[in-house]
């Protein structure tokens, strides 16, 4: 710091020997008038001169002094870390269901890591725009919901498809309104799944014991279909 200061100052010193060189010129030689007039001129040139260096460096010193502060260097570090949450929120605002939230319950569509297409349980797949207010809004019930029914069918699964990210998967499903919920009670030997198979559940009002009573229904199985068929009637008989 001490170094900076003599840094700064040493623009003044030049000032104030550069205004002493001209005065004693002056005092030699006072009857000259025309080189008293020169010497005036001159000093006020270099005077001007000095001055705007001495403005300059002592803007460069202030800037100095500013970078290497820590006050600074914190400023930036702060800036540099604020973009990186920045990015990772961009990444992460494709989806409802990120991995990093780690859902217990609901996994967000991955056709490496989770890909509904390969599980052979019976699975519910919500198609959902990332942006949209309805999706957004339903997002922590449909969570609830998958927790109510994984509680009592622990073999159901539960997938989320970001169409922002995999528009083709939607198209492939016939998604045109968000979001979109297709049952399927039972996949293919090899874990894939035929598209007509869906059952469509609507959301409702989205609440989430008729959410998981519709799906529930939904999640029946032909079998499951014909028992509650046999025993209504069997009910229906006995009354």
């Amino acid at each position: 710091q001490m170094l900076e200061v003599a840094f700064l100052l040493l623009p003044t010193y030049f000032i104030i020997i550069t205004m002493l060189i001209p005065l004693s010129s002056l005092q030699q030689h006072p009857s000259n008038s025309r080189r008293r007039n020169d010497l005036t001129s001159r000093m006020t040139k270099i005077v001007t001169y000095k001055r705007s260096l001495l403005i300059t460096i002592t803007i460069l010193g202030i800037i100095h002094y500013y970078r290497s502060s820590p006050q600074y260097n914190n400023n930036n570090i702060t800036g540099q870390s604020r973009h990186n949450t920045e990015s990772k929120q961009s990444e992460t605002s494709s989806y409802l269901y990120p991995p990093q939230e780690a859902h217990p319950y609901v996994f967000d569509y991955n056709p490496n890591d989770h890909d509904f297409r390969k599980s052979n349980s019976p699975k519910v797949i919500e198609f959902y725009d990332p942006k949209c207010g309805a999706c957004q809004a339903f997002k922590y019930n449909y969570i609830e919901v998958a927790k109510k029914i994984v509680e009592q069918r622990p073999n159901v699964q539960f997938f989320g498809v970001s169409c922002a990210v995999y528009k083709s998967v939607c198209d492939e499903f016939d998604v045109k309104r968000f979001p979109k919920i297709l049952v399927f009670p039972k996949s293919n030997d090899d874990g894939s799944i035929n598209k007509d198979d869906g059952i469509e559940v609507p959301k409702g009002t989205g609440t989430i014991y008729f959410v998981a009573a519709r799906l529930m229904k939904a999640l029946r199985t032909k079998e499951e279909i014909e028992m509650d068929r046999v025993d209504s009637s069997k009910f229906a008989v006995g009354t």
